[in-house]
Order: C-alpha cells, then structure tokens, then sequence
C-alpha cells in the first residue's frame, strides 16, 4: 500500500529534522529541514528552489554567529506557508537554516514565482528580508540533506528525550548496549576496532548475524556528538549496520527533577525552540 506524500507547503505532517552543519569559518549552522517525502526531494532537484533570507541586526547576533529572537519569525513562516498555498505554484517549505547572522527558509516549487510580491508588506523586528534564488543549488541542496550520521543523531536525540521524559539523569554513567549486524567477519573487525573506544562484546545474536556491544557511558547528547560519527564510520568501513542503542533509566533525586515545560502549539517553534538564541 502506497501513501500519498504530504503535499502542504509547511509539512506539518512530515517528518522535519534537526541537525547541525559549520560555516566556512566553523561556526555552527542549525538545519531544520523535512525529510522522508520524495515530491519534496523531487521538487528540489527539479523544480525552482527560492530562499527568503532573514538578516538579523548585528546587536542581535551571538559570538557564534547565531542570530537570537528566531522565534520572531514563526509568523513570517506561517503567512508565507498561507499566500504560497494561494499562489498555486505547488511550493514546499523545504528547510530553515539558522546561522552566519541569518534565518534561511528554503521552499522549493514546481513553477517559478516572483517572491517580492508576497514579502511586501512583511516585518520582523530587528531582521531585514529577501528573497532570491540560490546561486548555487547543489550546494543548497547539499547544505540541507541529512547524512548517515545526521539521521543516527537525531535518533540519538530522540531515545535521549524519551529518558529524559521518564525522569532520566543523563550525565550518570551506565552500561550501554550498541546494537549491530551484517557478516560475523566485519563485525568481528568492527568490535576489534571499537575497543579502544571502551566498546567490549557483549552477546552474538542468533545465527551470529548481529552483536551487541556494551559500554559504561553517560548518555548525554555531547557524549553522542563525539561518538556516533565513529560507530557509523567503522561500521560503514565493515560493510555492516550500526542500528542504535539502548540503556535503562537512571533516575534524578527529586530535588534535581525538572519542572514540566509549557507545550507550544507551533511547529517549528517545537523544533527550534532548544535553538533559540
């Protein structure tokens, strides 16, 4: 049974995705971008691709290049999501990127369109906006494409929130179980590998066509940042599957339980909101 891909211009209903790229200058750039629906994919390649800049005033950007107040512009993205459905053009909201003194939008749509029309009129405090097809649009297309690792560490990030839900103190070290498979001769190069990164055998699974790998770590975000590159990378060198982990819940002392936090009904406001600056 196919499904039909999500054709609104937001993509409320699609799968968005949050990762990190650098500048020329290494500083960081924070990518929201949608994933996992072929039209938009497809309109990317092969439609026309505009990207509304939002240049933020210096006074408001961080040492890092970041600009503060993003969430500012939510209402920007959400008139444009409305007169772009209007306009009939079959527009997609592809991507936001945040960084270098800017917020990026990028959308994607199947006939071209003049975008000054729909900006006239528009505002954000202490921001300045335009629009301009990218000079560039492999490089745009690049820049918002989620890698291997990309995808691993977002699911890291998900696993992380759900023990952090269930009252998990992350920052504790615990053992860790690695999950793997492919052909017992690469993942016995890979466990080889992975040794001096702490990773010891754990079990074979069934057959020996899998294993599971354990380590004493915390299980904080930063721990995942620094060691996820390498776990795909040596199981890509091994021609196997790197297919995430899991751990058991480490409770905080009561005094250390965080409040609940209010729930925004935006949606990019939900995905960036940890992003602000």
């Amino acid at each position: 049974m196919t499904t039909t891909p999500n054709q609104s211009v937001a993509g409320d209903n699609d799968r968005w995705m949050l990762f990190e790229r650098l500048t020329s200058d290494g500083y960081p750039l924070i990518v929201l971008a949608r994933t996992g629906n072929a039209l938009v994919e497809s309109r990317l390649r092969d439609g026309n691709v505009t990207v509304v800049r939002c240049r933020a005033e210096a006074s408001i950007v961080n040492e890092n290049g970041l600009p503060r107040h993003t969430d500012r512009i939510y209402p920007v993205e959400d008139i444009l999501a409305v007169k772009l459905h209007a306009s009939n053009v079959g527009a997609f909201h592809a991507a936001s990127v945040s960084g270098d003194g800017e917020r990026r939008m990028v959308y994607a749509h199947a006939d071209p369109l003049n975008f000054a029309p729909i900006l006239e009129g528009l505002a954000v405090e202490d921001y300045s906006l335009s629009a301009a097809a990218p000079a560039d649009r492999a490089e745009i297309i690049d820049l918002i494409t989620p890698t291997a690792i990309d995808v691993q560490l977002s699911g890291d990030r998900d696993v992380i929130s759900n023990l952090e839900k269930h009252g998990d103190d992350c920052s504790v070290s615990r053992k860790t179980d690695f999950w793997f498979y492919g052909a017992k001769d690469g993942l016995q190069g890979l466990a080889a590998d992975l040794e001096p990164w702490g990773y010891s055998i754990d079990h074979w699974l069934d057959d020996n066509d899998g294993v599971v790998l354990t380590s004493d770590t915390p299980v904080e975000f930063g721990v995942f940042r620094e060691i996820t590159p390498v776990l795909v990378g040596t199981a890509e060198k091994h021609g196997v599957t790197y297919d995430g982990w899991e751990t058991f819940v480490v409770g905080k002392a009561k005094s250390e339980a965080e409040p609940p936090r209010p729930q925004s009904k935006s949606l990019l406001s939900k995905l960036f909101g940890a992003k602000k600056n």
